[in-house]
């Protein structure tokens, strides 16, 4: 698999993460980078301010991001950026609380470079996460999907030089988390398939939790948020069933 490369997303201060990096990295069958991921709370206003916006697309995103959630965003910029300025035709984009199956990983990778000419931007979830959809190509057990709703949590991904190209674009200013930016083909221009199984594995529990997590909210914001969230979702799937497919 040398005709590929990953990028592996990395917070410099998660000190507590960095020997899954390197466990990541020697378990990899193809070159990895490290990249040096955006921290949020070193960002100044005026360097927020320059890529985020409130509700810059509808359906409306009704929760401000925090500075650790703009800081993802930007980290996974970065990698794009860089999949365009080293001409990679496609590259895997992980988070630094991936861990992978090596065999099972192995195969979903030779199904995905078989499978090129068929997606752009494809999601490598982990297997907890329920993928449904069409299969758009299946063989000995693995499947590309395209699905009904894209899942959330972009702990790996396949992106090719066309889809980072256009997600840059699309992402000079944002308005929402980088998961969810994503699943607006609407907007982005990029259709989110997804591979299962992907031999992906989420690490985030057993390294101390997420590195965005929310600070602890009132009573009043938590039921605002129960009552906001599945709303948005259904906008989301609304815009979706309506909204021209990327690419037709």
């Amino acid at each position: 698999m040398s005709e590929t490369k990953a990028f592996i997303l990395h917070l410099e201060r998660a000190a507590q993460r960095r020997p899954q990096v390197e466990r990541l990295r020697s378990a990899l069958p193809f070159a990895s980078e490290i990249v040096a991921a955006t921290d949020g709370s070193q960002l100044t206003d005026h360097e927020i301010e320059a890529v985020y916006a409130r509700q810059l697309h509808r359906p409306r995103f009704s929760f401000p991001l925090n500075r650790a959630e703009i800081g993802a965003f930007l980290s996974h910029r970065a990698a794009w950026r860089r999949i365009v300025e080293q001409g990679l035709d496609y590259a895997l984009v992980f988070e630094d609380d991936a861990a992978i199956d090596a065999e099972t990983f192995a195969r979903t990778c030779a199904f995905a470079h078989n499978t090129r000419q068929l997606w752009e931007y494809t999601l490598a979830p982990a297997p907890q996460t329920r993928v449904v959809g069409t299969v758009v190509a299946e063989t000995d057990g693995l499947a590309l999907i395209r699905p009904k709703n894209p899942p959330l949590r972009a702990i790996a991904q396949f992106v090719s030089q066309e889809a980072a190209r256009k997600l840059l674009a699309a992402t000079e200013r944002f308005d929402r988390p980088i998961d969810t930016f994503l699943q607006m083909g609407w907007v982005t221009g990029v259709e989110l398939l997804a591979l299962r199984p992907s031999g992906v594995m989420e690490m985030s529990g057993a390294l101390g939790g997420s590195t965005i997590q929310r600070k602890s909210m009132g009573l009043a914001e938590k039921i605002r948020h129960e009552i906001a969230r599945p709303i948005y979702r259904a906008q989301v799937r609304a815009w979706r069933a309506f909204a021209k497919r990327p690419g037709n």
